[in-house]
């Protein structure tokens, strides 16, 4: 099976919504950060995420020395419009 790379772009009107995915893993559990679940009609969803993508980069953050809470800091840092490169 070939490994894709794909890019993300997540854009939302209000900080409020969610993006509609939970993940697993980071530095301090030695894996990967990865896309655990997608809500289904989410902005996730809509984006074409799907479980078991590797989440290689937020924004320009590579995702390989980022402990789980680190992780989830920057994609709240993101604000409204949220960038992922994915590997699936």
């Amino acid at each position: 099976m070939s490994v894709l790379t794909l890019e993300a772009k997540l854009e939302r009107t209000d900080s409020t919504t969610p993006w509609g995915f939970r993940m697993q893993g980071g530095k301090d559990f030695s894996s990967p950060l990865t896309i655990q679940r997608v809500n289904p009609g989410s902005l996730a969803s809509k984006c074409g995420l799907q479980t078991g993508d590797i989440i290689l980069k937020i924004g320009n953050t590579n995702t390989d020395t980022l402990r789980h809470k680190e992780a989830q800091n920057s994609i709240i840092a993101a604000g409204n419009r949220l960038d992922l490169l994915l590997q699936r």
